[in-house]
C-alpha cells in the first residue's frame, strides 16, 4: 500500500509574522520560488487560525477532565463569624441579701466569635461520579477528532489549491507552445505564399489559429494568477503579489487497498467514525447515569467548631471546648414524579440513535471510498492510454508538418493535427490532475492524509 503513506516532509517552516514578512519580501527580491506540496502543507498548518481554535477546545476539554475528578474527591471548608451587637443601656438590680446591699449591672454590648473546619465526601451516588470523569474523557477524545478533521481539511485545501496551480502552470505552458507552433506555422505559410505556392486562404486561416492562440494563452494566464491567489490564502498567507511555483513531479501509479483494508482504515482511522463511535459511548455513560439516578446516595461528614465572646476565649475554646462532630446520610430516591425514569428512556433511545448513525455514517462512507477506488483503478489504465496519445499526436503533427512543406498536405490537415496534439496534451494534464485529487479524497476518507504531517501541538 505505497499510496498510503507515500509524501516527502516539511523543509520550510513559517514560525511568526515578521519571518512571513521577510519571507514575502524575500520572494518578491528572488523571483519565482518553487515549492513542493509537502512545503505548502507544512506552511499552512503552522499558519492556519482554525487549528489555533482547535487546540483551545482541546485544551478546555482537558480542563474538564480534571474538573470531574472533583465529585470523586472529599471537599474541605473553613468557617469563621464573629459579631458585635449593641442595644440601649439596661440596669439589672441585684439585691444582696448577705451584706444588705443592692448591686447593679449596665449592659448595653455583647459579642461572639466562632470557628469551624468541615469535611464531606461522597461514598457513593449511583456511580454518577466515575461516569462524569468518563464522559469527560470521551469529550477530550471527541475535541482531539474535530481537531484532526481541522487538520484534514487544510490539508485537503491546500492540496486541491496546489495541484490546481500546478494545472493551470502546464496548460500555460501548453497554451504557449500552441502559439509558438501556430506562430511559426504563419510564417511558413507566409513565405509559401510570397513565393505563390499556396492561396490567400491558406494564411488567413494560419492567422486565425495564431489568434485563437492569442486567446487561450491570456485565459491560462488569468487561471494561473487564480490559482496563485487560492494557494497562498489556503496555506493562510496574505497576497502580496509574491510568486510561488508548484514543483512538477511525474505521476506515478499508485497502490489501491482492496475493499477490507479500506474497511479497515474506516473504522480505525477516519475522524468523523470515531466521532460516531464516541457517541455511542457517550450514549452508555448517559445510559448509567440515568440508571445510577435511582440508587441510593451515600455521603459522610466531619465537623470541628468552637465558640467564645472574643477572639482570646475562641483560642481556648479550639484547644479546650471544642466540638466534634460526624454525619453520615443516605437518600433513597422513592418517587420523583416520573422523572427518573423518563431521563433513563431518553438516554436508552439517545444510545440507540447514536449506534444507528454510526452504522448509516459507515455504510455511506464505504460507498464512498469504494467510487473513489474505483475512480483511482480507471485512472491508472487512462493515463497510459493518454500518454500514448500524446506521443502519437506528436508524431503526426511532425509528418503533417514535414507534408506541408513540400505541398503534399493542406493547411488544414496541419491545423487539425496541431488543435489534436493540444488537446491531446490538456487531456492528460487534466486526467492527472483528477487522479491526485482522487487519491488525496480517499486518503482523507481513510484517516490517513494528516497522519504524515506533524503540528506544532502535537
Amino acid at each position: 500500500m505505497g499510496f498510503l503513506f507515500s509524501k516527502d516532509y516539511c523543509l520550510i517552516n513559517m514560525k511568526n509574522t515578521s519571518s512571513f514578512f521577510l519571507y514575502t519580501i524575500f520572494l518578491s527580491a528572488i523571483g519565482a520560488q518553487e515549492y513542493d506540496i509537502s512545503e505548502c502543507i507544512n506552511i499552512a498548518l503552522d499558519r492556519k487560525g482554525t487549528l489555533v481554535s482547535a487546540g483551545l477546545d482541546v485544551e478546555s476539554a482537558y480542563q474538564g477532565v480534571l474538573g470531574s475528578y472533583s465529585g470523586m474527591l472529599p471537599s474541605l471548608n473553613l468557617s469563621t463569624s464573629g459579631g458585635r451587637t449593641k442595644y440601649p443601656v439596661q440596669e439589672t438590680i441585684i439585691p444582696d441579701l448577705v451584706n444588705l446591699e443592692i448591686d447593679t449591672i449596665k449592659s448595653g454590648e455583647s459579642s461572639y466569635m466562632s470557628a469551624g473546619l468541615s469535611i464531606n465526601q461522597t461514598i457513593y451516588n449511583g456511580g454518577r461520579s466515575v461516569n462524569a470523569v468518563k464522559q469527560a474523557k470521551v469529550n477530550l477524545d471527541i475535541a482531539k477528532l474535530r481537531q484532526r478533521n481541522s487538520k484534514i481539511e487544510v490539508i485537503q485545501n491546500v492540496t486541491r489549491s496546489y495541484y490546481g496551480l500546478l494545472q493551470a502552470q502546464q496548460l500555460l505552458d501548453v497554451a504557449e507552445k500552441n502559439l509558438g507552433l501556430s506562430g511559426k506555422q504563419v510564417d511558413l505559410v507566409q513565405k509559401k505564399f510570397d513565393l505563390g505556392a499556396v492561396r490567400k486562404t491558406d494564411l488567413l486561416k494560419a492567422n486565425v489559429s495564431m489568434g485563437q492562440a492569442k486567446v487561450e494563452l491570456l485565459n491560462r494566464k488569468t487561471v494561473l494568477e487564480n490559482s496563485r491567489r487560492q494557494l497562498f490564502n489556503d496555506m493562510g498567507m496574505m497576497d502580496f503579489g509574491q510568486s510561488i511555483i508548484a514543483k512538477y513531479s511525474d505521476w506515478v501509479p499508485v497502490s489501491v487497498p482492496t475493499s477490507a483494508e479500506t474497511l479497515t482504515l474506516l473504522k480505525e482511522k477516519n475522524p468523523n467514525i470515531l466521532i460516531q463511535l464516541a457517541a455511542i459511548e457517550t450514549g452508555k455513560i448517559q445510559l448509567k447515569m440515568a440508571k445510577g439516578m435511582r440508587s441510593p446516595s451515600a455521603f459522610a461528614s466531619v465537623d470541628y467548631s468552637a465558640n467564645g465572646d472574643n477572639s482570646d476565649e475562641l483560642k481556648e475554646s479550639l484547644k479546650d471546648d471544642w466540638r466534634l462532630g460526624m454525619n453520615m446520610s443516605i437518600n433513597f430516591p422513592l418517587y420523583s414524579g416520573n422523572s427518573l425514569s423518563t431521563a433513563q428512556q431518553q438516554a436508552e433511545l439517545s444510545k440507540r440513535k447514536s449506534e444507528n448513525d454510526y452504522l448509516t455514517f459507515l455504510n455511506d462512507l464505504r460507498v464512498q471510498v469504494e467510487l473513489i477506488r474505483k475512480s483511482i483503478m480507471n485512472f491508472s489504465e487512462i493515463i497510459p492510454i493518454n500518454q500514448d496519445v500524446v506521443a502519437s499526436a506528436e508524431e503526426d503533427l511532425k509528418l503533417v508538418q514535414e507534408r506541408y512543406s513540400i505541398g503534399s498536405a493542406t493547411i488544414l490537415e496541419v491545423l487539425d493535427a496541431q488543435v489534436s496534439l493540444i488537446r491531446s496534451n490538456s487531456t492528460l494534464i487534466n486526467t492527472i490532475h483528477d487522479a491526485r485529487i482522487q487519491e488525496m479524497s480517499l486518503k482523507a476518507l481513510l484517516g490517513i492524509l494528516d497522519l504524515e504531517y506533524q503540528t506544532k501541538e502535537e
